[in-house]
């Protein structure tokens, strides 16, 4: 972990002159934030992302409108560019699943599907992106691309029906050993998550339910062929999901690295399962590259954890591409993590002394593209390699609490982020 500290360098204006004379130099402007817009002025990205099988893309907010429209930006350049064939979202594997199967078909009744997710995915700027895939794949439909949700806190029937639906097919005379255990955990009411928090005092036994199944389905035997062994896999991984949740909840509630830890598991099992690379939007939080972050989000307090984005580059080096998404001032949707417990425009938090942020405002261009491995003298190495403290902003900010206390520590730019984008002023995301 590198810890935060002020800076101690004696000329701060001279690193500042250096740091902004960097950004005006390699800073390259962004004519728009628009997904409508021709993407002539993204067009560089392609070759800062180069031969990366996966890319993080991290906003610091979960509500900020220009932000989501660069994410698609984004995601555009790598699909249309590069190859990309996955986007992956922090969104939980079971409830992107029925919306992979709408951009893949076109069947369903998007604005309901979007209604089942997490609070932040409920915006204009996420049905965009999603109309835009199920676009791209209605003219590509042998090459699509696919959507995947790698958290786990949320677990539905539909993912239980499939697995015993595999062993009642390859696998009879176990079926009745799986059912023992599906019988204890398998959701059959709406607030099915609330009420295991809340109401079931002995976790255990679900967790001891939820492994045991998995571990029968794991111990069938795969098949014969590709096919069937891929099934298999494929199988074992939702049974892995039903398992995470339930650890989740029991033993990890509170944020201690666990779900990130999962979350790059999923990553990386569908690597290997599709061969695709994969655009992974999150946040900030969580795609940064990290042994050890620490966030702090009032009233609730400081976590430390490794993000996913640590763990990503772990397993695949290099080829994990941090991209950051930061900004200076405006309004971002927050709040459903405190009561009432829905979302709504709020003014982000002054940037007090001491936040990296205000080193990225000084250039002429409204928004702008920035290569942090580019052309850096040695005073701007020296400064992107110091400890940071950054805004963070998710479901929990409010205009009562300290406007320095949404931070992240526990890193450096250069340990962070590959590449930064930069949008000067932000207005909240477009709730449906």
């Amino acid at each position: 972990m590198t810890a935060y500290s002020e800076p101690t360098t004696t000329d701060e204006a001279t690193v500042r002159g250096e740091v902004t004379e960097w950004i005006r130099q390699y800073g390259l402007p962004l004519s728009t934030a628009e997904v409508e817009a021709p993407l002539r002025d993204l067009e560089p990205l392609a070759g800062m992302v180069g031969d990366a099988d996966v890319v993080g893309i991290g906003p610091s907010t979960y509500g900020g409108h220009e932000q989501f429209t660069q994410t698609h930006r984004i995601i555009r350049i790598l699909v249309e560019r590069l190859g990309f064939r996955t986007v992956a979202t922090e969104e939980d594997w079971d409830v992107i699943r029925e919306l992979d199967h709408y951009v893949l078909t076109g069947e369903g009744e998007l604005d309901a599907l979007l209604a089942g997710t997490g609070v932040p995915w409920r915006v204009r700027e996420v049905r965009d992106l999603i109309e835009w895939i199920r676009g791209y794949n209605a003219d590509h439909g042998e090459d699509p691309v696919r959507l995947v949700g790698v958290g786990v806190i949320d677990t539905r029937p539909a993912l239980y029906t499939e697995v015993s639906g595999y062993v009642e097919a390859t696998a009879p005379e176990r079926l009745a050993e799986l059912t023992e255990h599906f019988e204890v955990v398998t959701p059959t009411r709406p607030d099915h998550v609330r009420w295991f928090i809340s109401q079931v005092a002995d976790k255990d036994r679900y967790v001891e339910h939820a492994r045991a199944a998995e571990a029968l389905v794991a111990s069938l035997p795969p098949g014969d062929t590709e096919q069937d062994v891929r099934r298999h896999d494929w199988i074992v991984q939702q049974a892995r999901q039903i398992v995470a949740f339930y650890e989740h909840y029991a033993y990890h509630l509170t944020d201690d690295g666990y779900r990130d830890r999962k979350m790059a598991e999923n990553l990386v099992w569908w690597h290997r399962h599709t061969g695709h690379r994969i655009a992974y939007w999150s946040t900030s939080a969580h795609s940064v590259r990290a042994d050890e972050l620490t966030i702090n989000v009032p009233p609730r307090g400081t976590l430390a954890f490794k993000p996913t984005g640590g763990h990503l580059r772990d397993e695949f080096g290099s080829r994990y591409l941090s991209i950051g998404i930061t900004f200076t001032q405006g309004t971002v949707n927050s709040g459903w993590g405190l009561p009432p417990f829905a979302s709504r425009p709020i003014p982000a938090p002054a940037l007090a002394d001491g936040f990296v942020e205000p080193a990225f405002h000084n250039y002429a261009s409204p928004r702008y593209l920035l290569d942090l491995r580019r052309g850096a003298p040695e005073v701007v190495r020296e400064w992107l390699a110091r400890p940071v403290k950054a805004r963070v902003i998710g479901s929990i900010c409010a205009a009562d609490q300290p406007a320095e206390g949404y931070y992240m520590t526990g890193g450096s730019l250069a340990e962070w982020y590959d590449v930064l984008l930069h949008e000067k002023e932000l207005t909240p995301t477009q709730v449906q």
